[in-house]
């Protein structure tokens, strides 16, 4: 059986196709492509034409795809950009028509548990939900458009929250130049800080912890693209994002770096990928951000996330459809 998992990001579109068994799957195709969805939706409070043109071709590719590998089963899910936009509906009947996709927009709470689904197969290592590394841990999904924080234990969600902290956002908001200057830097960090501490507050208020773990996992294209530049890959290869360990004191040089950076400069660091130019520093501050505020030294990376979670939970929904037929 082969199926397909489309993630519709305010960032990225990815898509991820594999043939499916009682075996570990089958990759016939990943890809991503950045059409950011969500430009300029912080402002208008809509999906421009450009980016509903630059998405839906993008999705028309995915269509392709989908036909020359025979796929029998696609799930495509969207999340915080058509959450947000006012007019998602239009776009999704548009996705319909013009590649006969079908998406569904998921809850920040369902885009949590299946991002987890994804990364807990990256990093599980054979171990299971009561010893492996997220067992006990925090997890971090940066997007273009949210942040979701996902507390675990014995490897489900324990707890979790959306903040609208994405990279995308935050950059449109308050970084108008490359570098930025010391009032744009200062008034990101504010933004952030001020979400932080409401999360902080909620977690005092429910009783929980935010310090009570003992890992912390991130994933998603701000974190494997910081994994990247950690390791100076000229060519990103998912076998050296997943399991990697980046540690807070390098992504406060990273920041650094990127904070004082000029837009060409930007573009020759090893491993920043083509596109994140200008939004990377926003995601590495939000990144540095929480790790400081959780206590968190070091942070194991997932290059699996959401789009694999989406392929996971389409096969269990098809076995047990099986099963009880």
């Amino acid at each position: 059986m082969i199926l397909a998992g489309i993630d519709i990001g305010t960032n990225t579109i990815r898509l991820l196709v594999v043939r499916a068994g009682d075996t570990p799957h089958l990759e016939l195709h990943s890809g991503m492509t950045i059409t950011r969805l969500g430009q300029d939706l912080d402002r208008t409070g809509t999906l421009s034409p450009d980016a509903q043109e630059r998405s839906l071709t993008a999705l028309q590719e995915c269509a392709e795809i989908i036909q020359r590998h025979h796929v029998d089963h696609t799930a495509a899910v969207g999340t915080s950009a058509l959450r947000r936009a006012a007019n998602a509906a239009a776009f999704i009947a548009a996705a319909k028509l013009r590649a006969g996709i079908d998406i569904r927009v998921i809850s920040a709470e369902e885009e949590a548990r299946l991002t987890l689904l994804g990364v807990r197969r990256a990093l599980a290592r054979g171990s299971t939900g009561d010893d492996g590394p997220l067992a006990s841990a925090l997890v971090i999904d940066i997007g273009g458009g949210s942040t979701e924080l996902v507390m675990t234990s014995k490897g489900d969600v324990r707890s979790m929250e959306s903040l609208p902290l994405g990279a995308v956002y935050l950059t449109e908001r308050f970084l108008h130049h490359v570098p930025p200057d010391d009032d744009e830097l200062h008034r990101l960090r504010s933004a952030v800080r001020a979400e932080l501490d409401a999360w902080g507050q909620d977690t005092v208020r429910s009783g929980k912890d935010r310090r009570g773990f003992r890992t912390c996992a991130g994933t998603a294209g701000t974190i494997t693209t910081l994994a990247a530049m950690d390791q100076e890959l000229r060519t990103y290869d998912p076998a050296w994002i997943n399991g990697h360990v980046l540690l807070k004191t390098r992504l406060d040089g990273m920041v650094n770096i990127l904070s004082h950076a000029t837009r060409e400069s930007r573009s020759g660091i090893a491993g920043l990928e083509r596109g994140r130019e200008d939004i990377i520093l926003a995601g590495a501050v939000i990144a540095q951000e929480i790790m400081e505020r959780s206590g968190a030294t070091e942070m194991l990376v997932s290059d699996w996330g959401l789009r694999e979670g989406i392929v996971f939970d389409l096969q269990e929904k098809l076995r047990s459809e099986k099963q009880g037929s």
